[in-house]
């Protein structure tokens, strides 16, 4: 199980780094004065380049602290993921930051363009860069989504692929840890949804689909009417929560299947998680492909909603009851004995002569 975790989490990682990089051992505190020549990867550790030293190559630093000091030199571009990177030297380079902290001193000199998802730059007064600044948030919710990429419509506008790539891992990371928390805290109705769905898909995808038109109608109707304003919000929440619930129910099942490619067992809130992340990305993915990207989403959504209602939200297993309500049962046939044959006549005995009476 162990080994099996460490070849997703690898996979993952290579994802997020999205390109291999040659890398070179080197000492994390090189001695003073020296040249450091390859590209270097800092992962939970602490790399210092003190005053005087040069590092010709690139770095990465994967949630892990990296300093420059006064008088040093790099000579490549920084990436640093979820951890901090403090530049009192100079930088022929460009940095980009995703989700950690950048701290410029008195004397840091960047020479090249700096680029900020999500992370916290603090610049000192002194500090110089010799390029453009470009500092954005990840759109987790989608708050762009009316006027400039409406990822789930067909036919939007994708001016920016390389952010929608970095938005659809945070929004699959974040999916993975909802989902794990929903397997720790209903996993029986988690697996019960996920029979459905495997089960009677085109059942399930059929009632989604259903819902999916029938539920805006209904809910604008009660909205009209101003009383019943409240009702229709608790109906629309209840409907998001649905779709998320069968999202991560279809996740768990995908879970499942990989758990049997690697022929061990995992806990139901391993699989959930583990299985929704991969199913975000993929669905987060093929989301970016123009025109017919959101279908593989839509029908996700769909099939996953249509088992939650024939469920009941997982309380019951199959859809049983659907099926007497759509489908007569058909009348069960009593077999019939068949009839005994009559026994053939045991044959007598031929009657004895009578003796000759004397």
């Amino acid at each position: 199980m162990k080994k099996s975790l460490l070849i997703l989490l690898v996979l993952i990682l290579a994802l997020m780094v999205a390109a291999p990089i040659p890398v070179l051992a080197q000492d994390d505190n090189p001695p003073t004065g020296s040249t450091i020549t390859g590209d270097q990867v800092v992962i939970g550790n602490t790399f210092r380049l003190a005053s005087g030293d040069t590092l010709d190559g690139s770095m990465l630093i994967i949630g892990g602290t990296a300093t420059t000091a006064n008088g040093s030199e790099i000579n490549g571009d920084l990436v640093l993921i979820g951890g901090t990177l403090g530049i009192d030297g100079s930088v022929n380079g460009n940095i980009v930051s995703i989700g950690g902290a950048v701290n410029l001193g008195d004397s840091a000199i960047i020479n090249g363009n700096l680029s900020m998802l999500g992370a916290n730059l603090q610049r000192s007064s002194g500090a110089v860069i010799n390029g453009t600044i470009e500092e954005e948030s990840p759109n987790f919710i989608g708050e762009e989504a009316a006027n400039q990429r409406m990822r789930w419509i067909p036919f939007s506008d994708w001016r920016d692929p390389l952010r929608g790539l970095l938005t659809t891992i945070f929004e699959a990371l974040a999916m993975g840890v909802l989902a794990v928390l929903v397997g720790l805290l209903l996993p029986h109705n988690v697996k019960n949804i996920a029979a459905n769905v495997v089960c009677e898909p085109l059942v399930s995808g059929g009632i989604g689909l259903l819902t999916i038109i029938v539920a805006p109608i209904m809910l604008l109707l009660l909205a009209i009417t101003i009383i019943l304003i409240p009702v229709s919000l608790v109906a629309f929440i209840a409907l998001g929560l649905a779709l998320l619930l069968g999202f991560i129910a279809v996740g768990y099942e995908v879970g499942q299947r990989l758990a049997t490619l690697f022929k061990t067992t995992w806990h139901p809130s391993i699989s959930a998680g583990v299985g929704t992340l991969l199913l975000s990305l993929v669905t987060g993915i093929a989301g970016l492909i123009p025109c017919m990207g959101w279908v593989i989403g839509f029908i996700v959504g769909i099939v996953g909603l249509g088992a939650v209602i024939t469920s009941r939200v997982g309380s019951e297993k199959y859809v049983k009851k659907l099926y007497q309500a759509v489908i007569q049962p058909e009348a069960e046939v009593t077999p019939i004995d068949p009839i005994e044959s009559p026994a053939p006549p045991t044959p007598t005995e031929p009657p004895t002569p009578l003796e000759n009476q004397e």
